[in-house]
C-alpha cells in the first residue's frame, strides 16, 4: 500500500516491491543490503553463500537462489517480471 502511494499505481509499485504473498523477505530467503560496497561484495561473493542479485533495477536486493554449483539465475528486469527466482535445494 505504501509503494502504491509512493509510485502512484499498483503496476509501477510492483516493479519495486513484491506482494507479501510473493516476497522472499517474508520467508527469510531475501535480504536488502546497504552501505558503501556491500552490494558489489555480494555480487562478487554472494553466490558462494547461495545469495544472488535477482532484479536488474535493485542492486541492493539478494535472494537465496544459487544452484548447487553456486550459479545464479539470469537477472530479471524488475520485481514485476515473470519467473521469480527459486532456491534450489
Amino acid at each position: 500500500d505504501d509503494a502504491v502511494q509512493i509510485y502512484g499505481s499498483l503496476a509501477t509499485a510492483r516493479q519495486f516491491v513484491q506482494t507479501p504473498e510473493l516476497s522472499k523477505h517474508v520467508v527469510g530467503q531475501a535480504v536488502d543490503v546497504g552501505g558503501v560496497g556491500a552490494d558489489q561484495w555480494l555480487v562478487t561473493n554472494g553466490s558462494r553463500y547461495g545469495l544472488c542479485r535477482i532484479y536488474a533495477n535493485e542492486i541492493w536486493h539478494f535472494e537465496l537462489a544459487a544452484d548447487a554449483l553456486g550459479t545464479c539465475p539470469q537477472l530479471l528486469p524488475d520485481a514485476a517480471s515473470p519467473g521469480p527466482a527459486k532456491m534450489t535445494p
